[in-house]
């Protein structure tokens, strides 16, 4: 899972790192959910936003395509008011509601190409070491390998 390098994060989360953590690992966190894009192509009326309890990234699909989460916090309610929060703050700043296009104006480019194509034979040490890499560029976003746009 791909987290937004600016995370927004609930006034009840203590401790965000340790929260990011315990979703990576797949430890279960009783109260957190969890702000990610939806994976709609964006577009008038298309879906922006999804809220998801932790416990549903454990499913097959999210470790197959593994959510960008932009915001967490603790319980639903929080949840519903952070994205308040969100779509406020970018009908502030640009004048529309769309909250992708205020969060990522230059495009998404989190999906890399590299960790999705099997490595050459001669290249499978390195194969961990640059999906690391890869994985550590979109959480700061910098663009340090191929990308393909996600849709």
């Amino acid at each position: 899972m791909y987290f937004y390098k600016n995370l927004y994060v609930g006034p009840s989360i203590r401790d965000p790192e340790e929260v990011r953590k315990n979703l990576r690992i797949g430890k279960g966190q009783f109260t957190i959910y969890v702000i990610a894009l939806s994976p709609s192509k964006p577009g008038i009326g298309a879906n922006q936003l999804e809220i998801l309890h932790c416990v549903n990234l454990q499913q097959p699909y999210y470790k197959e395509y593994p959510p960008y989460i932009v915001g967490i916090a603790s319980g639903r309610i929080e949840a519903i008011e952070l994205v308040r929060d969100m779509v406020q703050e970018a009908y502030d700043h640009t004048g529309s509601g769309d909250v992708r296009a205020y969060l990522f104006p230059h495009g998404i480019r989190a999906v890399r190409v590299q960790e999705f194509a099997a490595p050459a034979p001669d290249q499978a040490e390195a194969a961990p070491a640059a999906a690391e890499a890869a994985n550590d560029a979109a959480e700061t976003g910098t663009d340090t390998a191929e990308t393909a746009p996600l849709e």
